[in-house]
C-alpha cells in the first residue's frame, strides 16, 4: 500500500479520535444534568408534598403566563419577571425576611406550586402578620387565598429564557435515555470505526510485507538459477 493511502487512513483515524473526544465532552456535560434531574425526581417521589431542592435551590419550569414580562417602548421591563416555558430558580428563604414586591414560590392548599409577587403583607381578616396576599403581575386580580409562612418554598433568584421545555424533556424517561444514550452510542460507533480503520491499516501493511517477501524470494530463486546456469 502506498504512503499516500496510509496517510489518508491515518488522517481518518485521527478525525475519529477527535469525534471520540467530542462524544466524551458531551457525556461529561450532560451526565451531571441527568444526575441532578434524577436527584430531583427521586426527592419528588419521596416527598411528593415538597418542592425538591439541591443545596437549598430548586429549578422550576414556568407553565403559565401569570408573570409574563411586559416592556415599554424603550425595552425596559415594567412588569413581570419571566415568561411561560422559562426555567426559573428559587432559593430557600426565611419567610420573616420577605417584603412586599418580592417574588416567591409557594404551595397552595390543593398542592399546586405557584410563583407570584407579594402584593400585600399581613392584611388578612384576622390581621395575621404571617400571611401574604399574592398576585401574578399579568393577572387582573389578586390570588384567591392569602398564604402563610409555612406555605413559602423559596424566593425567585433568576431565569434562563426558554429553557423550560428542554428541562422538561431532560426529566422525562425518553430524555434521559436520549441524552445519555447519544454520547455513549457516538463513542461506541466511533471506537468501532476507528478499530476497523486500524485493522485495515494493519492488514494493508501485512499484505505489503508479504508482497515484499514474495519478491525477495522470487529474486533469490532467480539468482540461484542464474548461478547454476553459469
Amino acid at each position: 500500500m502506498s504512503k499516500k493511502i496510509q496517510n489518508q487512513l491515518k488522517q481518518k483515524i485521527s478525525k475519529f479520535g477527535i469525534l471520540n473526544i467530542i462524544g466524551v465532552i458531551l457525556l461529561v456535560i450532560f451526565l451531571p444534568l441527568i444526575i441532578l434531574n434524577l436527584i430531583l425526581i427521586i426527592q419528588g417521589w419521596i416527598n411528593p408534598n415538597k418542592v425538591p431542592m439541591i443545596f437549598d435551590t430548586a429549578p422550576l419550569i414556568v407553565v403559565s403566563d401569570s408573570m409574563t414580562i411586559q416592556k415599554d417602548e424603550s425595552g425596559n421591563i415594567i412588569s413581570g419577571a419571566f415568561n411561560k416555558n422559562d426555567l426559573i430558580f428559587i432559593k430557600k428563604v426565611d419567610p420573616t425576611t420577605l417584603k412586599e414586591g418580592d417574588i416567591i414560590t409557594y404551595v397552595t392548599k390543593d398542592g399546586s406550586i405557584v410563583t407570584h409577587r407579594i402584593f400585600l403583607k399581613g392584611t388578612t381578616e384576622d390581621k395575621n402578620a404571617s400571611a401574604f396576599v399574592m398576585k401574578g403581575d399579568y393577572n387582573n386580580s389578586i390570588d384567591q387565598n392569602p398564604i402563610s409562612y409555612n406555605q413559602v418554598v423559596g424566593i425567585y433568584r433568576g431565569r434562563i429564557a426558554g429553557l423550560g421545555g428542554v428541562a422538561s424533556f431532560l426529566q422525562s424517561p425518553i430524555g434521559i435515555i436520549v441524552v445519555l444514550g447519544l454520547p455513549l452510542a457516538l463513542i461506541l460507533v466511533i471506537d468501532l470505526i476507528k478499530k476497523r480503520k486500524e485493522n485495515q491499516l494493519a492488514n494493508s501493511k501485512n499484505a505489503e510485507l508479504e508482497t515484499e517477501l514474495a519478491q525477495l524470494k522470487a529474486e533469490k530463486v532467480q539468482k540461484e538459477l542464474k548461478d547454476k546456469s553459469n
